[in-house]
């Protein structure tokens, strides 16, 4: 049903297309928000706090740079290996994991990603659907489903809706030229922009019957690379003229990505020969633990980690990542003090208190359990996990009302919009009146009975 939906809103998108006058910000803001809500059940996410937190804070730094601006922007990563990165109006940026697989610096991660907040930035989709009159939310949903689903994205109607959407070369030259001011303001080197591209149109050219999705909406030629070099003499480089390289933290979150989307073995094998090659490296063992972890080889990943441990400078998450371990492999015992001593200097770390949550409940102290799991929400509210275990435990409780809010937001996070709203619409009747959650509920019955409502309409025709 799900694939029979999805079909629609394609086909619909592409021969009925829905004509609109000027967008206004409003308009973007509900646009940006139906297409994240509809989104999040095709496109899988990647939940590792390492991957979340390196772009999340990537965008957060160039986002700063805008000043004052009307949207709240909003960073996901895609469990994808394509070469890719999306950006819909009213702040919504996705990011591949195939991307974060791909580049070999933060910079250069951050170039894409300011091209693509410029995109935002620059009402760009917005101003072209006024130039058009051919796209509405659906046509955009279309679009980004054509790169992650297979079914879809196999086809020559996901490759010709991709190629039409793309941006003109006025938007492209304008976001570019952006993009390398808010790198700058950021503290990332403008020249990674260039040198990434290039390296793109290179791989591309040697192998063009496998175009990257980027590249069906951001067209990318000589010339536009040309531009971007001819502007960099507004943006001076870093003192010592070398564009930078991979680091740890992007090691780590390669190693994160990579292991959910690429193949066990020759994952395995890679991190195998790096861990042979520097023997006594904790950081290589640490990161052979990840991908042991990512593919459930759970005792390798913890003799991996606890190796990792035994040498030493093997980074800040590794106490988080080897209690999570002893977690999943029915040691809660072991993993509570460890994810205690972890949060203790690591505060900050959402996922680690939700871990905790989760430790906490399988050794029946709920009391205790729910105050993890509160905390882990207040420092991170899209942490699906932690919105299901809260709901479960409250429902045990006798806080139904509360109980139903936060299986409501699990399931809306996962894209079960229609599971969601029965669990709003639960909430709604046994929420205490006087809740301040009250209004958003309501509200989010409101917005997903529209969604839902016009899904079946889409299958039924």
């Amino acid at each position: 049903m799900r694939l029979r939906v999805v079909t629609a809103l394609l086909i619909g998108a592409l021969v009925m297309p829905d004509v609109a006058g000027a967008m206004t910000v409003a308009d973007e803001k509900k646009l940006g928000r139906q297409f994240a809500l509809e989104a999040s059940g095709q496109l899988p996410t990647v939940g590792d706090a390492a991957a979340v937190d390196l772009v999340r804070r990537v965008g957060g730094r160039l986002v700063a740079g805008l000043g004052a601006q009307p949207f709240d922007y909003r960073f996901e990563v895609v469990a994808h290996p394509a070469l890719n990165a999306f950006a819909v109006p009213g702040g919504y940026v996705y990011v591949f994991s195939g991307l974060l697989g791909r580049v070999s610096s933060v910079d250069e991660l951050a170039s894409v990603m300011s091209h693509e907040v410029a995109h935002v930035h620059g009402h760009h989709i917005a101003r072209q659907q006024e130039r058009t009159q051919l796209w509405n939310y659906a046509g955009l949903l279309g679009v980004l489903l054509s790169a992650v689903q297979p079914v879809l994205g196999a086809g020559a109607m996901a490759a010709a809706t991709a190629a039409s959407l793309k941006y003109t070369r006025e938007f492209e030259e304008e976001a570019d030229y952006l993009g390398l001011r808010l790198m700058q303001s950021a503290g990332y080197e403008p020249a990674a922009m260039p040198a990434f591209f290039k390296e793109i149109l290179a791989e591309q050219r040697l192998n063009p019957a496998d175009v990257p999705p980027y590249l069906l909406t951001h067209p990318l030629t000589e010339d536009r690379i040309a531009n971007v070099e001819a502007s960099l003499a507004a943006f001076p480089r870093r003192s010592d003229g070398h564009l930078p390289k991979i680091d740890r933290e992007l090691e780590e979150v390669r190693a994160v990505v990579r292991a959910e989307t690429g193949s066990p073995e020759v994952l395995l094998a890679e991190y195998r020969r790096q861990v042979e090659a520097r023997p006594k490296d904790g950081f290589a063992q640490y990161l052979l633990g990840i991908v042991y972890a990512a593919v459930g080889r759970l005792d390798a990943a913890r003799a991996a980690f606890e190796e990792a441990q035994r040498l030493g400078d093997a980074g800040d998450r590794l106490p988080a990542r080897l209690a999570h371990l002893y977690l999943r492999l029915g040691r809660a015992q072991e993993a509570k003090p460890r994810l205690e001593q972890y949060i203790a200097t690591h505060g900050h770390d959402a996922q680690a208190h939700g871990w905790l949550g989760q430790t906490l409940l399988e050794l029946g102290d709920q009391r205790a359990a729910v105050a993890e799991l509160e905390r882990s929400l207040a420092l991170d509210s899209t942490l699906a996990e932690s919105h299901r275990l809260l709901g479960q435990t409250y429902g045990r409780i006798g806080r139904s009302g509360e109980a139903f809010y936060h299986l409501a937001k699990a399931s809306e996070l996962k894209g079960k919009l229609e599971e969601a709203l029965g669990h709003y619409i639960r909430s709604r009747d046994e929420i205490d009146p006087a809740d301040p959650r009250l209004g958003a509920v309501r509200a989010s019955i409101e917005e997903l009975s529209e969604i839902v409502e016009r899904a079946r309409r889409n299958v039924r025709h």
